[in-house]
């Protein structure tokens, strides 16, 4: 039996086998950048880990140095001839990408000849050595010849009306890396000090400026980060892991992704995202805090765990202040990652000064929570404040004698006052606990 086909269905099918063809030629320019950009990124990094055999390192740094300036000019001859932003951005990003690793090898240049380098300590494709300081010193004033003039050729390109702001802080963070330490805790505050100014920097320099909520804008902020993360990743990988440094490298990755997400829009997923994940840098803040902390003599033990536990919870807290998805969940954690660090340093030390701790803690809690509303830290400060309180009540009963008449006429005081108390106050007690109990429920 022969089947008719429907001239109606086939001409349909026709239309969106071409209406397919189109979307993918439509979007095969953005995966070749995709594509372009990944190759860009493979070829400058595996030159950086593996290097060129021939040539000695002064030689392998000019054709990194090259490789920069080829793509920043290549970038900008696309914009003007080809008429087209979006290669000519992305190839002015890739080469903002590579200024760092420019930086860290001039600063391996000025290393190498300010400290005796045993060079077999360090893998082969990182000791970038020269032959005297002059050496180093010219090549690195050469260089930023064209590293200054792409930085801000980059920027310009991203973020126009924030552009020269911008540069001087990405080109103040590079520097950094051509400084010749390699302390961790010098370069632990080394980075605490330059994240803080790149922080309080970038928000006034993206006050009120619109371009800071555009894609390019938002690239142009986060880029100031990446030298820090250069300079940490150098530390942590080629010396020692320093708990001071991985201290400040969790709270300056929380401070990130801070910053980040206050430019995102309010209840976007990325923003979202960004919350949710701070809770790990924050949480891990208690841990690396107390064992920096146990080091620092003058500080009681008993303060230790409660002050990293204080820092972590206002991290956390931190998060639920900006959050506009269930801010209470973000309280509620930090409260009880609080509770839990209170109450472990109180069961390590069962002492008066670790119950008054808690008892301060607690109070603190309370008035803050009563003053904004907050069941949860409401809530905490009450069972803090008992738990020290219960503990000290424990150790009274414990040590005291209760077979003694003065043991005996105390605890009966207490009872008689008690309920004295609740005898002639009772009705205003419990209209109080009413209203109270009334204004609870519609706190957050």
């Amino acid at each position: 039996m022969k089947h008719q086909t429907d001239p109606w269905i086939e001409e349909n099918d026709q239309q969106e086998v071409i209406k397919n063809e189109f979307n993918l030629i439509k979007q095969l320019p953005t995966l070749l950048r995709i594509l372009g950009a990944a190759a860009v990124l493979i070829a400058m990094y595996s030159f950086l880990m593996k290097g060129w055999e021939s040539g000695n390192d002064s030689f392998r740094y000019l054709l990194m140095l090259g490789h920069t300036g080829l793509l920043a000019v290549i970038g900008l001859g696309s914009g003007h001839w080809l008429k087209e932003s979006k290669g000519a951005r992305l190839l002015l990003t890739l080469a903002l990408v590579s200024i760092p690793a420019n930086f860290a090898i001039l600063g391996a240049f000025l290393f190498s000849q300010t400290m005796q380098l045993d060079i077999g300590l360090y893998p082969q494709y990182v000791a970038w050595t020269v032959d005297s300081m002059n050496t180093a010193l010219l090549t690195t004033a050469g260089a930023l010849l064209i590293l200054i003039p792409v930085t801000f050729l980059g920027f310009t390109v991203l973020a126009r009306r924030m552009s020269k702001k911008l540069s001087l802080l990405f080109l103040l963070s590079s520097a950094a890396l051509l400084i010749p330490i390699r302390d961790p805790q010098i370069i632990g505050l080394l980075v605490l000090t330059l994240a803080t100014c790149a922080i309080i920097l970038s928000r006034k320099i993206s006050f009120n400026q619109t371009s800071s909520k555009t894609n390019e804008g938002m690239l142009a902020l986060g880029l100031q980060f990446l030298p820090l993360a250069v300079l940490v990743g150098r530390s942590l990988w080629l010396y020692s892991a320093d708990l001071f440094l991985l201290t400040i490298m969790s709270a300056t990755i929380f401070f990130i992704m801070r910053q980040i997400s206050l430019q995102l829009i309010a209840d976007s997923k990325l923003r979202i995202i960004l919350e949710g994940f701070s809770i790990i840098p924050a949480a891990s803040v208690t841990f690396l805090f107390y064992s920096v902390l146990e080091s620092i003599v003058f500080i009681p033990d008993e303060f230790i765990l409660p002050i990293s536990s204080l820092i972590s919870a206002a991290m956390l807290y931190d998060i639920s202040i900006r959050s506009t998805k269930r801010p209470d969940r973000y309280r509620l954690i930090a409260v009880i990652g609080l509770l839990i660090g209170m109450t472990t340093s109180l069961i390590i030390f069962l002492n008066l000064l670790a119950a008054l701790t808690c008892v301060f803690v607690g109070m603190v809690l309370i008035v803050f929570g009563y003053k904004n509303q907050q069941r949860n830290v409401f809530t905490g400060g009450i069972l803090l404040m008992t738990i020290g309180i219960a503990q000290q009540l424990y150790e009274l009963v414990l040590h005291f004698d209760l077979g003694s008449w003065m043991s005996l006429a105390v605890l009966g005081v207490i009872a008689i006052v008690v309920a004295s108390t609740i005898e002639s106050q009772g009705g205003k007690l419990k209209l109080r606990l009413n209203t109270m109990r009334t204004k609870f429920s519609d706190w957050e």
